[in-house]
């Protein structure tokens, strides 16, 4: 019968943790092979970043619509301003929410390689 897994010599045994040390050793290969299954969404030009930017300049227009649209409905009195603003507002806090959650996780992310490294 043919054993799947032979059994390494003593030398063989020796060389091989050599090398795994050296392998453990450098700091760049272990980063590397850390961030294998990790997407290249924080680089400038992908589409996460475009993405995370157009998410921000959208709520910023939003805040300011919202302002606008709240002094519209105070100066005013008009009860379709006034929904028009709540409707605006609820699409901002929610925009709000995501680029903190965002946020967030991004800094829990660079927490953890920090720890890693």
């Amino acid at each position: 019968m043919h054993d799947p897994h032979p059994r390494l010599t003593h030398q063989e045994r020796k060389i091989l943790e050599g090398i795994e040390a050296g392998l453990r050793g450098d700091a760049s290969l272990n980063r590397r092979l850390r961030s294998l299954g990790h997407t290249t969404a924080d680089t400038e030009g992908s589409w996460g970043a475009a993405l995370r930017h157009r998410l921000g300049w959208s709520t910023a227009v939003l805040a300011i619509g919202c302002v606008a649209l709240f002094l519209l409905a105070v100066a005013s009195s008009s009860s379709g301003a006034l929904w028009l603003f709540s409707a605006v507002w609820v699409i901002t806090v929610v925009c709000l929410m995501r680029l903190l959650l965002r946020a967030v996780a991004r800094r829990r992310d660079a927490a953890a390689r920090r720890r890693a490294d």
